[in-house]
């Protein structure tokens, strides 16, 4: 799945329907929910996991390709990576359903993948060309796209925070600001009932979680990164992926220890072995995080 707001209910009943149910004897079921479709099959956590259980002459079953892999190079490495550990790989519907092993290496196999995955490739390219088509066609008539603006960035935290203690509601203040609800959530964090708010313990100050807009190049380091405790992972895997254009973004909501330590973990994009596009993008990260008032390093790259 691409983001958290999808299921798996749809694959995983076709792989039911093929006796495919885990915990049967002789299954096993890998899934990776919430994971950007730009990150290659081969080095998401899910796929990573079956790797290691995988021994020769098992079979790897999928209901949908396009699940697994989204073009061409992707299904290409994954057929590599069958073929060199000695594993099968079938898929359940679609045009290559029929195929009993996609990594077998005959020409007649190899041709048919080849032809048909290109194709898929194209429909969509089609449809991503129609969609840039008609947000042009949205913006010439004044619509507006993006990400809305933050009360950080508006300079106006101290204002709603005001306004809240004086009764105005978070639905009215993001109208008026112009920006989304969660926002104001987060900027009036403290002043909201619960355990962190007035009506919880006194003298305790509890930690709230907290969400973190991490950019797209950030989110792809961390995926890789091995040295990440459970909780900073779980944060990673339910996060919720944003697109815009050719990029996205990962929505992470969690406790301020966890965002330092997934700070800390992408602090090696500040050094200039990074390339520039990572370096601006650990900048924004970093900002975002002070922003939202979360521990962070200040010893990190801030070259412009």
């Amino acid at each position: 799945m691409s983001t958290d707001e999808q299921s798996t209910q749809r694959q995983t009943h076709l792989l039911a329907e093929a006796g495919l149910v885990n915990g049967v004897d002789g299954a096993r079921l890998f899934a990776d929910p919430a994971t950007s479709s730009k990150i290659p099959a081969l080095e998401r956590a899910g796929f990573r996991e079956l790797a290691g259980y995988a021994r020769p002459g098992d079979r790897l079953t999928v209901s949908e390709l396009y699940r697994l892999c989204r073009d061409l190079a992707d299904i290409l490495a994954v057929r590599e990576w069958c073929r060199t550990h000695d594993v099968k790989l079938r898929v359940l519907s679609g045009a290559l359903s029929g195929i009993v092993d996609l990594a077998a290496t005959d020409a007649t196999t190899t041709m048919l993948v080849n032809v048909l995955v290109s194709v898929g490739q194209f429909q969509r390219d089609l449809q991503n060309e129609l969609t840039r088509d008609g947000l042009a066609a949205a913006w010439a008539k004044g619509a507006k796209s993006g990400r809305r603006p933050q009360i950080a960035e508006l300079g106006v935290a101290e204002e709603v925070r005001q306004a809240f203690r004086d009764g105005a509601s978070i639905a009215a203040l993001g109208r008026e600001h112009g920006v989304s609800r969660v926002a104001i959530r987060t900027a009036v964090a403290d002043l909201l009932p619960g355990p962190a708010g007035p009506s919880g313990p006194a003298g305790v100050d509890t930690p709230q979680p907290v969400r973190i807009e991490v950019p797209g190049k950030i989110a792809m380091h961390l995926t890789r990164r091995n040295e990440l405790d459970d909780a900073a992972l779980q944060a990673l895997r339910t996060g919720r992926e944003v697109r815009r254009g050719q990029g996205y973004s990962l929505h992470v909501t969690a406790l301020p220890d966890v965002h330092h330590a997934l700070f800390l973990a992408a602090a090696t994009l500040s050094a200039d072995s990074a390339s520039p596009a990572e370096r601006k993008a650990f900048r924004i990260y970093s900002d975002r995080l002070v922003s939202a008032g979360v521990p962070a390093v200040t010893s990190v790259d801030q070259r412009t």
